[in-house]
């Protein structure tokens, strides 16, 4: 049974997400899985996600509560921004949020966020918030869109995943809780360190490679972008950068 705990840990596991959608009629809101090592991790668009065996903090948050999984558009960024602030307490400066969900540290992305809806006849009863945030990674193989980092990479210092985990876990509970009152400053914060603001980015749009400048993240959420010279909101179903 897994009624009574909130906060699960695996040394390997497929999926912390795939863990979290089957069981989640069983689990409570906001249940955090984490574990070392993920065989079949995910990011946006289907790519894969690979991380070293324990050494970057790999999790999901289930999210049952109906105001929250009324407000899906905002997670992704609350989400972000919880990491941001994880950062900044352990001395970080040099964070930003690349809307909508992934958040870079000296122009290198430092952590990737993907957000599952689940459905159960035809209503969405729960959201599946999946993060990889990279701690203690020391090198990055393969190709990539944007360089990746990590914690240690920026610093040249190990941190304890224990400690990072724990501080992630109560900024981003703390932060839905906020957003559920209404009292986030997530929109706010998100504005503040966007990464893409006055950028000129090439895009697909819809599938068609448009060049865009991006101005603001408007109130519902949306991207605020100057497109064929004229402003445009861009929903993130919308959108893949190129950068």
């Amino acid at each position: 049974m897994f009624t009574l705990k909130k906060i699960f840990h695996f040394s390997k596991i497929d999926s912390t997400s795939a863990f979290l959608k089957c069981r989640r009629f069983s689990l409570r809101n906001f249940t955090f899985v984490s574990s070392d090592f993920q065989t079949d991790g995910h990011g946006r668009l289907g790519r894969t996600w690979h991380g070293g065996c324990g050494e970057n903090l790999l999790f999901s948050v289930l999210i049952k509560d109906k105001t929250l999984t009324e407000n899906f558009s905002s997670l992704s960024l609350c989400t972000a921004v919880s990491i941001l602030k994880t950062l900044n307490e352990f001395g970080f400066d040099n964070a930003c949020i690349k809307w909508p969900n992934d958040v870079y540290a000296d122009n290198k992305k430092i952590c990737g966020i993907l957000l599952e809806s689940v459905a159960d006849e035809g209503k969405i009863t729960s959201i599946i918030v999946g993060v990889g945030l990279n701690v203690n990674a020391k090198e990055f193989k393969g190709e990539f869109f944007t360089p990746p980092t990590s914690m240690f990479l920026q610093t040249g210092e190990e941190f304890p995943l224990s400690v990072v985990k724990a501080k992630v876990y109560k900024n981003l509970k703390k932060e839905l809780l906020l957003l559920k009152k209404g009292k986030s400053d997530y929109l706010k914060i998100a504005r503040q360190f966007n990464y893409l603001k006055d950028k000129k980015v090439a895009t697909e749009i819809n599938g068609e490679k448009k060049e865009l400048v991006v101005k603001d993240i408007a109130d519902n959420n949306a991207l605020l972008c100057l497109v064929d010279g004229k402003e445009r909101l861009i929903s993130s179903g919308e959108i893949t950068f190129h950068l």
